[in-house]
């Protein structure tokens, strides 16, 4: 199996290597020895099959064509509780819940604006490591595994994501030069695969990656065709929500028994949208199967999407 390729974003790199970079020469300062530390990649996907990935897909490993990290969360400094062999979170002042709120929120709002991003393990670092490193027991069994279980569960995705931050062979005393030296690190990449098995993706390339685009409901066109979608659906429309990766659905009953789901894709309409017949009875489901509504989306309503009637707003 050919492994996926890894690219980070030079801006996204930039400011992972500070905080590595930061943690590691803290340590130094204290006891001669670099502490570890945790950040939070957000990425996107790229498929080896030309297709868009659905909230419907089950995803292998094998099946990921690019890993692009296009963002990170960087945790506040006051819940840092790193050493150098072990890197933790705690608050004296807060609650844990608290404090994974703060968490949970700062990548919720993330992938708000850059909806095709995923966050799939948190990465960290081996500033002690010249090279190159392997996850520990501790790594596999207390983020890859639980984290590719969520994934799982969740999106679909039947792997986890973890890079592991060293020094670079040629820069062993650059650590203690700069902060803002990110050519003193190298990022090793690991997948946990189906299987639970640790796979070796190698390094991180540091390049700008095309992954990333303003889904349609984000634009002021989608924006406005989606206010138009709701005022012709009115009291028909049952639920209308996001999706991970930047997707969009409309739920529109057809009858009291039938109702058909309409899944718009981040890059529609030049993306066939997905529909799909649901019992409002039995909540079985139909298949779901791609629709082409070509250009004439412009002037289309979703509320009749079974018998294909064109409606111009007035």
């Amino acid at each position: 199996m050919k492994s996926p390729k890894v690219i980070i974003e030079p801006t996204v790199w930039k400011n992972i290597t500070a905080e590595v970079a930061k943690w590691a020469i803290k340590g130094k300062e204290k006891s001669s020895s670099p502490l570890e530390c945790v950040f939070y990649p957000l990425t996107a996907i790229s498929l080896r099959k030309e297709q868009p990935l659905t909230p419907f897909d089950t995803i292998n490993l094998a099946d990921i064509e690019q890993f692009s990290i296009g963002s990170v969360f960087i945790p506040p400094e006051k819940y840092a509780n790193y050493t150098a062999y072990s890197a933790s979170f705690s608050s004296e002042n807060e609650t844990e819940n608290t404090m994974q709120e703060v968490f949970t929120k700062a990548i919720e709002q993330e992938i708000k604006l850059q909806p095709q991003l995923y966050f799939l393990c948190p990465g960290h670092s081996h500033p002690f490591a010249v090279g190159t490193t392997s996850p520990s027991s501790t790594d596999i069994e207390h983020h890859m595994r639980p984290y590719k279980r969520k994934n799982e569960e969740l999106l679909g995705f039947r792997f986890s994501l973890a890079l592991i931050i060293v020094q670079e062979p040629s820069q062993n005393d650059a650590v203690v030069k700069s902060v803002y030296n990110q050519y003193a690190w190298r990022a090793c990449c690991f997948a946990l695969d189906e299987n639970e098995k640790v796979q070796n993706l190698g390094f991180a390339e540091i390049a700008n990656s095309n992954q990333y685009f303003t889904p349609f409901y984000q634009s002021r066109q989608g924006n406005t065709w989606e206010s138009l979608q709701k005022a012709f659906l009115a009291d028909r429309l049952i639920e209308h929500e996001r999706w991970p990766g930047g997707w969009t659905s409309f739920l529109i009953k057809d009858n009291p028994e039938n109702a058909t789901l309409v899944m718009l894709p981040p890059k529609f309409p030049s993306q066939q949208a997905i529909k799909q017949s649901i019992s409002l009875v039995t909540k079985q489901v139909g298949k779901a199967e791609f629709w082409n509504c070509g250009r004439a989306y412009k002037n289309y309503n979703l509320g009749e999407v079974n018998n294909a009637r064109y409606v111009r707003p007035k």
